[in-house]
C-alpha cells in the first residue's frame, strides 16, 4: 500500500472515528423518530441484513431514493456509486459498457464478452450486458456490492456486483401508476399492481412503456433526427403467502427495445481530434439498428427444515434474440473530398442467447444467531450464437459467425462466527469449474474462409476472510482480504484476422484487502460510510486495436495495481429534509506489463475508464403547502477525465463530465396523487462518454450523452 493511500486512508479513518464521542456529546439531539430511517436491509451476504451491519462496500436504494433522484434505468446508478462506470455500449443503446476498481468491459455487444461486475435480477444472474441497461418499472431495491464477491457471487463478480430486488407478491394490495411525457416527443407509462388472489396465493405484475419519436441527434446525410427508440415490456410473479415455513415464487419476465440504434460523431484524423461535423451530428448513409427482445422464466423455493435452517433452490431460463448494426466512423468522407459519405466500418449483427442456471442453498444459524453459515452449489449453461456482415469503406467483407457454449460448476460456503460480543470473524471458500466452447468462421483480407474451433478449462479457488467489529448499534469498522476473477474468453471482434479470431485468453483476478467504517451519528441522522482498499489484478484482460483495420483483440496484458478511498454520506437534520453525497479517489498503475501489448507499445501507465476523482451532491426537501406537500430534489455528479482505449492516445481522451438534475413534485394529501417536473442534465453540458481512433490515421469517432431533457408526468399510489 503506498505511503500517499496510506495517508489519506488514515486521515479520513481517524477523523471519522475521532468525531465519534466528540459529536454524540455536544450535538444536540433530535428524534430519531424525526429523523432517522437512512438504514436499508439489504442481502449483500445472501442472507437480510442491515446495511449499517454489513462488512461489504455497498450503495443501496430503495424505491423512494430511485424516485426523488429520477433514476430509471441501470445507467443513471453510476453517479450514485462511488468508483462506478456506466455507459451505452457501441452496439446499441440498450447495451452496457461497465467498469469498477479497475476491470472493464466495452465490448458488450459481443456474445463472448463478460461484465466483471456481475449483474443479478431477484439473485437470477444475467451472463450479457447486451440489453442490460434494464427499465426500473418496479424495482424494491437495488444493491451495488464494490470489491470482489467471489466467494458468495462467483463467477464474474471479480470487482463487484449488482442486484436488482423487484417488488414481490406479499399478500398486500397496491396499485401504482405514472404517465409522463418529456422532450423529443417521449411518453412514458409504467404501472404495478399487487393483490391476494386467496388466502395463500398472491400476485405482483407490473408493465412498462417508453416511446421516443424525435431524435436528439442529426444525420446531415440522411437529413433525419436519429435516436428514436420504443420499449416496453412487464413481469408477473405469483407466490405462495401464510404458508408456515414455505417460500415459493414464480416469475415471468418480458422485455422488447426496438430503435434506431447507436450513432456515431465523426472526427477530424489528425489531432486535436475535433468533431468533424456539429456536436450533435453524424452522417452515415445506412441505418443503426438497436433492437433486442428477452424473456425469461424462474422459480424460487425455500422451506424452513427448523427455526434456524433453511434450504432454498433458485431455476431460471433466460432467452435473448438481438440486431444490431451501426457504422464505427459516423460516415465516412476522404480529408478533402467533397463525396458523398460512405460507410466507413458498417457491422450488422444478428444474435442469439439462452441460459439456465440452478442455485441450491443452505442456510443455517445458531439459536443465540451468533454464527451464521450458507452454503450452496451453482450451476450455469449458455448457448450463444452471433452472425456478422461487415462493410468497410464502402467495400462489403465476407460475413463471420461464433457458436459459443458454457458450462460452469461451482461450489461454496461462508460462515460468520461472533467470537466475542460486537467482534465476528468471517471465512468464506468457492471452487468453480468451468468449461468453454468456440466454433467459428472468417474471413481473411483476401476473402478467404477459415473454420476455427477453441476450447478451455478453468478451476479456480475464491476465498474471503472477513473481521468486522461493532462497538456499539450506531458504528462498526471491517477488514476483507478478498479474491475474485472474470472467466476465460475468445476472441471475436477481429473480422479479417483468423489468426486472432476466436483466440481464448485466460480469467482475470484480483486479490483486495479493504478496510472499512459504518457510523451514524446525531441519533442516526447523519450516517458516514467510509471504505477503502488495495486490488492487485493480474492477467488483466485489455481490449487493444488488432493488426486489420477495425479488428480488436482481448490480451492478457497485464498486472497492475487500483487502490480507492470511498465515502458516501447522507444527512437528515430535520423531519423532510434529506442531503446526500458520494466521494471516490481512485489512483491506478500498471505494475508489470507483457512487452507485446497494445498498453506497452503506446507507453500506458494507467488503465483505461478510470477517473482519478468522482463526486455527487444532492438533496431532497418535502415543504408542507396546507394539507398537500411539495417535494424538491436535486443532484449534481462530476468525474475526472478518462480515456476510452487502452493505448490512452490523444484520440480517446474524454474531458471531465459534470452534470446537474433536478426535480420537483406535488403531491396532494396523503400522497396518492402526485404531479412533477423533472429535468436530467439541467443545465445542458455537451459531453462525450467514449472516442476513439478507431482506423488509426483513417477515421474515429466520439459518442454524445443526451442533452438537457425535461419531462412532466402524473402518478397514483394507493
Amino acid at each position: 500500500m503506498s505511503s500517499r493511500f496510506a495517508f489519506l486512508f488514515g486521515t479520513a479513518l481517524v477523523t471519522t472515528l475521532s468525531t465519534v464521542p466528540a459529536m454524540a456529546q455536544e450535538a444536540p439531539q433530535a428524534s430519531s423518530d424525526a429523523v432517522g430511517g437512512n438504514d436499508i436491509v439489504v442481502t449483500a451476504q445472501r442472507r437480510e441484513q442491515s446495511l449499517q451491519d454489513t462488512p461489504i462496500a455497498v450503495s443501496a436504494f430503495n424505491s423512494a431514493m430511485l424516485e426523488d433522484r429520477a433514476v430509471n434505468s441501470v445507467i443513471a446508478l453510476a453517479s450514485n456509486t462511488p468508483g462506478l462506470y456506466l455507459s451505452q455500449g457501441t452496439a446499441s443503446p440498450s447495451t452496457l459498457q461497465i467498469a469498477m476498481r479497475g476491470a472493464l468491459e466495452q465490448s458488450g455487444g459481443s456474445v463472448t464478452s463478460e461484465s466483471p461486475v456481475a449483474i443479478y435480477i431477484d439473485d437470477v444472474y444475467q451472463s450479457r450486458l447486451s440489453a442490460a441497461d434494464y427499465d426500473l418499472a418496479d424495482i424494491e431495491r437495488v444493491e451495488v456490492l464494490r470489491g470482489p464477491q467471489g466467494t458468495l457471487y462467483g463467477r464474474n463478480s471479480m470487482t463487484g456486483a449488482m442486484k436488482l430486488v423487484t417488488r414481490q407478491p406479499n399478500g398486500d394490495n397496491w396499485a401504482n401508476f405514472d404517465i409522463s411525457y418529456a422532450r423529443f416527443d417521449e411518453v412514458k407509462a409504467k404501472a404495478s399492481v399487487g393483490a391476494a388472489l386467496t388466502g395463500n396465493l398472491a400476485l405482483a405484475a407490473s408493465g412498462f412503456y417508453d416511446n421516443r419519436d424525435k431524435g436528439w441527434q442529426y444525420n446531415v446525410f440522411t437529413r433525419e433526427d436519429v435516436t428514436k427508440f420504443r420499449r416496453y415490456g412487464g413481469q408477473v410473479a405469483l407466490g405462495l403467502t401464510n404458508v408456515d415455513r414455505v417460500e415459493a415464487v414464480v416469475t415471468a419476465r418480458y422485455a422488447k427495445s426496438t430503435s434506431d440504434g447507436q450513432h456515431f460523431l465523426p472526427i477530424n484524423d489528425t489531432p486535436p481530434y475535433n468533431p468533424a461535423l456539429g456536436f450533435y451530428q453524424t452522417r452515415t448513409p445506412l441505418p443503426a439498428i438497436g433492437n433486442n427482445e428477452q424473456y425469461s422464466f424462474s422459480g424460487r423455493f425455500g422451506y424452513d427444515l427448523t427455526d434456524t435452517i433453511t434450504v432454498r433452490s433458485i431455476t431460471a431460463y433466460q432467452h435473448l434474440d438481438e440486431h444490431w448494426a451501426l457504422d464505427f466512423a459516423g460516415g465516412y468522407v476522404a480529408p478533402g473530398s467533397n463525396a458523398d459519405p460512405i460507410p466507413g466500418f458498417y457491422r450488422d449483427s444478428l444474435g442469439k442467447q439462452n441460459q439456465f442456471t440452478q442455485e441450491l442453498q443452505v442456510l443455517a444459524n445458531s439459536a443465540d444467531d451468533r454464527l451464521h453459515v450458507i452454503a450452496g452449489f451453482f450451476y450455469f449453461r449458455e448457448h450463444a450464437r452471433q452472425d456478422t456482415n461487415d462493410i468497410f469503406t464502402g467495400f462489403p467483407l465476407p460475413p463471420s459467425s461464433i457458436e459459443t457454449k458454457s458450462r460452469s460448476y461451482a461450489g461454496y460456503g461462508q460462515a460468520d462466527y461472533e467470537i466475542i460480543p460486537g467482534l465476528t470473524a468471517s471465512a468464506g471458500i468457492r471452487y468453480t469449474h468451468d468449461i468453454k466452447s468456440f466454433f467459428g468462421t472468417t474471413p481473411d483480407s483476401a476473402g478467404t474462409i477459415y473454420v476455427l474451433n477453441y476450447g478451455i478449462k478453468a478451476n479456480v479457488w475464491t476465498p474471503k476472510f472477513n473481521l468486522q467489529w461493532k462497538w456499539s448499534d450506531t458504528g462498526m469498522v471491517y477488514a476483507t482480504a478478498a479474491r475474485g476473477y472474470r472467466a476465460a474468453g475468445f476472441n471475436s471482434l477481429n473480422s479479417g484476422e483468423p489468426a486472432g479470431f476466436g483466440r481464448p485468453y485466460a480469467p482475470e483476478f484480483a486479490w483486495s484487502y479493504e478496510i472499512g467504517a459504518k457510523v451514524d451519528l446525531l441519533d442516526r441522522a447523519l450516517q458516514l460510510n467510509l471504505a477503502a482498499y488495495h486490488e492487485s489484478l493480474t492477467d488483466l484482460q485489455t481490449l487493444a486495436l488488432g493488426n486489420v483495420a477495425g479488428s480488436y483483440l482481448t490480451q492478457n496484458a497485464a498486472k497492475a495495481k487500483v487502490q480507492g478511498i470511498e465515502l458516501e454520506t447522507t444527512l437528515r437534520p430535520v423531519q423532510g429534509i434529506s442531503f446526500f453525497g458520494n466521494l471516490t479517489y481512485t489512483y491506478d498503475k500498471y505494475q508489470e506489463l507483457d512487452p507485446g501489448s497494445q498498453a506497452a507499445q503506446a507507453g500506458a501507465e494507467h488503465l483505461p475508464l478510470i477517473s482519478r476523482w468522482q463526486y455527487q451532491v444532492g438533496g431532497t426537501a418535502d415543504l408542507p403547502i396546507g394539507d398537500s406537500t411539495v417535494t424538491l430534489a436535486a443532484d449534481y455528479s462530476y468525474r475526472t477525465s478518462y480515456n476510452s482505449l487502452v493505448s490512452l492516445s490523444q484520440a480517446s481522451e474524454n474531458p471531465a463530465i459534470g452534470r446537474a438534475n433536478a426535480s420537483v413534485t406535488y403531491k396532494l394529501p396523503g400522497d396518492h396523487i402526485q404531479f412533477y417536473a423533472q429535468a436530467s442534465n439541467l443545465f445542458n453540458s455537451k459531453d462525450w462518454f467514449a472516442s476513439a481512433e478507431f482506423v488509426p490515421g483513417l477515421f474515429g469517432y466520439k459518442i454524445p450523452l443526451e442533452p438537457r431533457v425535461w419531462r412532466v408526468g402524473f402518478r397514483y399510489k394507493m
